[in-house]
């Protein structure tokens, strides 16, 4: 009788092997929620097959399964240690399984409320918010309720022991097997970076929206750029038409960075993100082999490098440090940097809700910063611009490659904050002239700013210095800024042909004395001008989402075979011509203040120019359909 009163009413093994299974149960019920999430919508598995989809599935749950069976083996662990708090462990341990349980429903619900009425977590602002803190307390307690319940149904069949001791030996065997085989064979090896020596530091700075035609730059009567005029003559490499390859910021910078054509890279719009090989191959990369400190100052919402999952390319993005990312540890450790981002995906979707519902962060809307904050406080360039004036004042000796995006000069709406061809006035309309003037005149002064910190560190004589823009002012085919300020070795001259932003990558590299390598699309400008009928391509996403009302995308068109992919068109000279891929219809424009304009018997004919579009689609891999093609309907 004595012995069967101190003797526990449960098994402490078979009860915390339960436990873990049923953590390990609802671990890989949340992943499975989420992964069903970025599968069937638009996001950056949209680019992934079929196969790929399957391999994060099988190996995302692992870190929280891992996580589960630990938390359990330590608890009961403490059970045999303390026997007497093996109840409080157990309805402890269970607040495990209860709490992945609540972000599943929350993250159901809100995907659920949002899909059908464009209501959610990230819509509701004030007292409301904290409602949805209140239904994920609620989804919490039941989680734990139903957690204990099944614990004791899984205790019921008295195998738990042996089954959670299978299975915690199957995941070690798995973890070290992926470990030890890896499996993103094309990521670099920082063993092998070589020290840069006497290389300078590489400073690509862009501005948001940047049209050539209205800076004194590049001839405008305005002198609204006058530290760039006075700082270029005899020292730049001035293209005088150049042009973007996307008109949106994500795929615009992507290009840039990596040297390859939008439609090389399958990237026009988020949630889409560089996939595969592309996600290895960029100009970044290749100077990080060289010894160089990298370092992205951008918005988040626009530019990220992180966020394009550009992968082993900066050692720091916006405050995020790579070598820190756990999700970005654990993806170097074999499970593939696809499964990488389906993590770090997860966990901000599930954290960001949770701090919005909490009041502790507000989500902020990439088109509400530009568009509909009337203030420009959110489209401030103060904290990109101080980050990059003490990455200068620090550096001495190791190089650095700097990648800068900043964001006053976006439209429609422009906030100088000493204004002086709108001055005494506020902006009523969009895209007001005088005001983005007064833009432009900010943006110099920024960028001289820029020159005199690299002066007082003693750097300006060892930095090349780049200019350019994502985009022109008003989203449309236009001339954008791009200008190369060498240290030596290149003398001061005007390229009058057509250039483009996949030239800057192998420019650099060139400058620098490294191959150029296959994979590059654009060209080296330091070797000879191009060619005056060069084609120059440019996408764009689907004009049926633009609101011009608001001057925002309102919904993102994913219609096969081209999905986000909406516009293209070719430059000839000064000859703009774009194709609607969803409605066939070709349109022909001139570039304002083309310096080398084609005359109309060198110009293509539409029909060739739908012939060179066409077959830019079909060297890209697309099937084209019939209704594009001449005659087609």
């Amino acid at each position: 009788m004595g012995n069967a009163q101190t003797r526990p009413p449960i098994p402490a093994g078979p009860a915390w092997a339960a436990l873990g299974l049923v953590s390990a149960g609802v671990a890989f019920f949340y992943v499975l929620m989420e992964w069903t999430f970025f599968a069937t919508k638009p996001s950056f598995m949209s680019a992934l097959g079929a196969g790929e989809r399957i391999r994060i599935l099988l190996f995302a749950p692992l870190p929280l399964v891992a996580a589960s069976v630990a938390l359990c083996a330590a608890l009961g662990f403490g059970a045999r240690l303390a026997p007497r708090a093996r109840g409080a462990l157990a309805r402890a341990g269970a607040l495990w399984p209860g709490f992945l349980l609540a972000a599943a429903g929350l993250l159901l619900l809100d995907n659920f409320t949002y899909t059908l009425f464009r209501v959610g977590v990230q819509t509701t602002a004030g007292f409301w918010r904290f409602g949805y803190l209140a239904v994920f307390g609620l989804f919490w307690a039941q989680g734990w309720r139903w957690s204990l319940g099944m614990l004791r149904g899984a205790l019921a069949g008295g195998h738990a022991g042996k089954a959670a001791a299978i299975g915690a030996l199957a995941l070690a065997a798995l973890w070290g097997g992926l470990a030890a085989t890896g499996s993103d064979r094309a990521r670099p090896d920082p063993e092998t970076a070589v020290a840069a020596g006497g290389r300078p530091n590489v400073l690509l700075l862009a501005s948001d929206g940047l049209s050539a035609e209205f800076m004194s730059l590049y001839g405008s009567a305005r002198d609204t750029t006058p530290f760039l005029r006075a700082f270029a003559e005899g020292r730049a490499l001035v293209c005088e038409n150049a042009g973007a390859n996307s008109l949106n910021s994500s795929s615009s910078i992507a290009s840039m960075l990596t040297g390859k054509e939008p439609t090389t890279l399958r990237l026009y719009y988020p949630p889409e993100i560089l996939t595969g090989r592309n996600a290895y191959e960029h100009l970044p990369g290749l100077l990080r082999q060289q010894g160089y400190e990298n370092v992205d100052i951008s918005a988040r919402q626009f530019a990220d490098a992180y966020d394009l999952n550009l992968l082993h390319g900066f050692d720091e993005a916006n405050g995020r440090a790579e070598a820190r990312s756990p999700w970005r540890k654990l993806a170097a450790h074999g499970f593939g940097m696809d499964t990488g981002y389906f993590w770090e995906s997860t966990w901000e979707r599930l954290r960001d809700r949770l701090l919005h519902a909490a009041g502790a962060k507000d989500f902020e809307s990439a088109y509400e910063m530009v568009a509909e904050d009337m203030t420009g406080k959110l489209v401030d360039d103060t904290v990109r611009i101080e980050r990059l004036l003490r990455l200068i004042a620090a550096r001495r000796d190791r190089p650095f490659f700097a990648h800068v995006h900043l964001l006053a000069t976006h439209g429609p709406m422009f906030h100088s904050p000493q204004p002086v061809f709108s001055a005494g006035r506020p902006q009523t309309e969009p895209f007001e002239q005088d005001f983005y003037d007064d833009a432009l005149r900010d943006f110099d002064a920024v960028f001289r700013r820029i020159v005199q910190a690299l002066e007082a560190a003693g750097q300006l004589d060892r930095t090349v210095l780049v200019l350019t823009s994502d985009h022109g002012k008003s989203w449309s085919n236009e001339r954008i800024p791009l200008a190369f300020w060498f240290p030596s070795g290149v003398p001061a001259r005007r390229i009058s042909a057509n250039a483009q932003n996949l030239d800057i990558a192998p420019t650099l590299l060139d400058y620098l004395g490294l191959p150029i390598p296959d994979w590059m699309e654009g060209a080296s400008l330091l070797r000879e001008d191009p060619p005056a009928r060069r084609s120059i391509f440019c996408v764009a996403t689907d004009s049926s989402a633009v609101n011009p009302r608001k001057w925002r995308v309102f919904e993102n068109q994913t219609v096969p075979p081209f999905y986000s992919l909406g516009v293209l068109a070719v430059r000839f000279g000064d000859r703009a011509y774009s194709l609607d891929l969803k409605t066939g219809a070709l349109t022909q424009k001139r570039l304002a203040g083309h310096t080398r304009p084609l005359a109309d018997d060198e110009a293509p004919s539409e029909a060739e120019a739908r012939q060179i579009l066409l077959k830019h689609l079909e060297d890209q891999g697309y099937e084209v359909p019939d209704a594009l093609r001449p005659g087609g309907g």
